[in-house]
């Protein structure tokens, strides 16, 4: 038996495994949890979506599956056509992400949210803007796993932190 928290099909790697026990004749069975994209997020006072803000989300690896940046990304569309951008695994590349942002549109000071230990007893989320965002992370010490949440829906959190 295999349990994984969250989603599993959403950055999960579920899809691969159970694509696996498929083949390998072994039963199984899925039962979906939330992802930890829109849970972290929300439990930090931060809804992914709401209509003054945005009708889409898009949620991104922020590296691929040998540990690299994730180049197969259409950045310039990711930038233009989303207005709240969630990023799993980004830490280790969010210098180079920011930097594709922004030049692909995206403002320097748009509203970011990275959230760590999301939803337990440690969380932590640093508010920063796009353009110091990689610089923050590094001043402030958050290592993986982080969330990373981009747009004007993070201005939310001063309303709906719950927490605080």
């Amino acid at each position: 038996m295999r349990l994984k928290g969250g989603d599993p099909f959403v950055f999960g790697r579920g899809g691969e495994e159970a694509f696996h026990l498929f083949k390998a004749g072994i039963p199984f069975r899925i039962i979906p949890g939330v992802t930890a994209g829109i849970g972290g997020p929300a439990y930090a006072g931060i809804p992914v979506t709401h209509r003054d803000f945005n009708s889409a989300v898009t949620f991104i690896a922020g590296r691929g599956s040998a540990g690299e940046l994730p180049e197969r990304h259409n950045w310039e569309a990711i930038a233009k056509g989303s207005p709240v951008i969630v990023m799993y695994m980004a830490t280790k590349y969010i210098h180079e992400i920011v930097d594709r942002l922004i030049i692909h549109g995206r403002l320097p000071d748009e509203p970011v949210a990275v959230i760590t230990q999301a939803c337990l007893p440690e969380q932590m989320v640093l508010e920063t803007e796009l353009s110091k965002c990689a610089e923050d992370i590094k001043k402030n010490g958050i290592k993986p796993p982080a969330l990373i949440v981009v747009g004007k829906v993070v201005s939310l959190r001063r309303y709906l932190n719950w927490m605080d």
